[in-house]
């Protein structure tokens, strides 16, 4: 095994261009996606598997470079998120029939790997902190990226949803639905499993961070709009909350460390 990742710990410069051509082949199959035509949509459906594939392929190579799961800097947080992207909406369109959804987890992934080619190409080492080196590591992060991914998406499609009218707005709003209560339970966990995680690591299952209020706040910003939808007075309204929660889900993950940088979860 480690003869293999010894193979494909390639260098700063390969993986950089990597994700430049990863970001192309995503936004490429986007493109062809949202066009009717059969011939496009195949098309389409080739250049994703190329772009999962080289996706996959620079998460490998963070993985040999740093020798842990590449979970710990930004760089490699968002490497992983965009390859995210894929497996759940494999589950996505099969549980609910939902394959409208595509273009948007597409969408997603050529963003998120257009931020990563313009991190640099040497943002990929990162030391492993001690307070990192813990079983709860791997499925914390695990279980928010999965929830992260389906808020994203369904924030998205919300915001689409407005300009909609009939049943393709119902439509979007039923899919809204599905990917919240989807992503919800994996937050939770996440949550739940920092918590233990802090507990074993500073004696306290929770202290106020700013990281951890903000996705306190998104927790129960998602919560509600599972319980207001139901309601005759909110329910048309509710949907709203899910724009909120991934503005929330943002500023959890991108600029909390700007704010306080005295944070327990800085690890630099």
């Amino acid at each position: 095994m480690s003869d293999i990742l010894s193979v494909l710990a390639l260098s700063d410069s390969i993986r950089h261009i990597l994700s430049l051509v990863c970001a192309v082949v995503y936004l490429s199959a986007f493109a062809t996606c949202v066009v009717s035509s059969g011939k496009l949509k195949k098309i389409s459906s080739l250049m994703w598997g190329v772009g999962t594939a080289i996706n996959g392929l620079i998460v490998v190579s963070n993985w040999a470079v740093n020798g842990y799961m590449p979970f710990v800097s930004m760089y490699q947080v968002l490497t992983f998120l965009g390859l995210t992207y894929y497996f759940v909406y494999v589950y996505i369109s099969r549980r609910f029939s939902s394959e409208f959804l595509r273009p948007y987890f597409i969408l997603f992934q050529g963003v998120i790997l257009t931020g990563v080619f313009f991190m640099g190409k040497t943002a990929s080492a990162w030391s492993f902190p001690p307070a990192l080196q813990s079983a709860y590591f791997i499925p914390h992060v695990l279980s928010y990226m999965i929830s992260y991914t389906l808020v994203a998406v369904s924030a998205l499609i919300c915001i689409i949803s407005f300009f909609l009218k009939g049943e393709n707005r119902l439509r979007h709003e039923k899919a809204v639905y599905h990917l919240v209560i989807t992503g919800f339970p994996f937050m939770v966990l996440g949550m739940f499993l920092g918590a233990l995680w802090a507990n074993a690591c500073w004696g306290s299952f929770w202290s106020w961070d700013l990281k951890e209020t903000w996705s306190l706040l998104t927790v129960m910003t998602l919560s509600s709009y599972l319980h207001l939808r139901r309601t005759e007075a909110f329910g048309k309204y509710a949907k709203v909350l899910v724009i909120f929660a991934f503005i929330f889900e943002i500023i959890t993950l991108f600029f909390v460390g700007m704010f306080d940088e005295s944070s327990i979860h800085s690890y630099s």
